[in-house]
């Protein structure tokens, strides 16, 4: 590896010179003072023992430094740049267990011109954000656009029913509720286009809100108590993540029905 990186190579001879050249002297002041001048003139001898000394131990811990301790930070190294890189690429921007902290909802949604719900019914969500989401419907350059479970569908209410430990009834008027409430965000029904309600029975293994150019996205647990935290992230646009949450998103959309206005 050496031989292929000529500047490590003149670096590594240029440290092992000093350290050649500091063994030397440092010998020949520890020898130096055992010469019999330094009898009679004792602290100098003292003075220069110490100084020989001190050089050997120097020469002997930046070897060490050398052999093991920068090439393990220059891996360290290496192992945080490679994440960062990643993380660049990903476009991730934040993530936490608490998808009411992962992201500031009232400054997105305050700012926001196009909002994509996907979810399966997202229920405390729409509540805790009811507000926001009315002036979002209100104003005449913005887009909400929701993706649901299908209500009609027996397999999707059946899985459904089974990951939220609840009865297929409960399943499907959760749904109808989620439905009509969605509604409701568009000046109570007036039909204004820019609220759109899909159905799909295609089943959730997620939810994400796309916010412009962000998502939002929270993951399920699998087991049967879903109390709990739950990993949620955000991921700007120009990364891997939106590309993958974007693309997965207008395939689901593209094959659902809508159902609203």
């Amino acid at each position: 590896m050496a031989m292929n990186n000529p500047y490590r190579l003149v670096t590594n001879l240029k440290y092992w010179l000093l350290a050649c050249v500091g063994l030397v002297v440092g010998g020949a002041l520890l020898y130096t003072s055992g010469l019999q001048w330094f009898d009679e003139h004792e602290a100098f001898g003292t003075l220069v023992n110490q100084l020989g000394g001190l050089l050997i131990a120097s020469v002997a811990l930046a070897t060490l430094w050398d052999l093991v301790g920068r090439r393990s930070f220059f891996r360290e190294m290496l192992e945080v740049l490679d994440l960062k890189h990643d993380v660049h690429v990903s476009g991730l921007d934040s993530i936490g267990t608490d998808y009411r902290k992962v992201v500031d909802w009232d400054d997105c949604l305050s700012s926001a011109k196009n909002l994509d719900i996907f979810a399966a019914w997202a229920t405390t969500w729409r509540n805790n954000n009811q507000t926001n989401l009315q002036q979002l419907a209100s104003r005449a350059d913005a887009r909400i656009r929701i993706c649901l479970p299908d209500p009609n569908d027996n397999t999707c209410i059946k899985s459904l029913a089974a990951r939220f430990n609840m009865s297929q009834p409960e399943a499907r008027a959760k749904l109808n509720e989620a439905i009509e409430g969605y509604k409701k965000l568009d000046a109570n029904g007036s039909r204004s286009g820019r609220v759109e309600i899909y159905t799909t029975p295609i089943f959730r293994a997620f939810t994400s809100y796309r916010i412009d150019n962000q998502f939002v996205v929270t993951l399920y647990h699998h087991k049967d108590n879903r109390s709990g935290s739950f990993p949620a992230f955000t991921c700007r646009k120009g990364g891997s993540l939106f590309a993958f949450f974007e693309e997965d998103l207008e395939g689901v959309l593209g094959a659902s029905t809508k159902i609203y206005p």
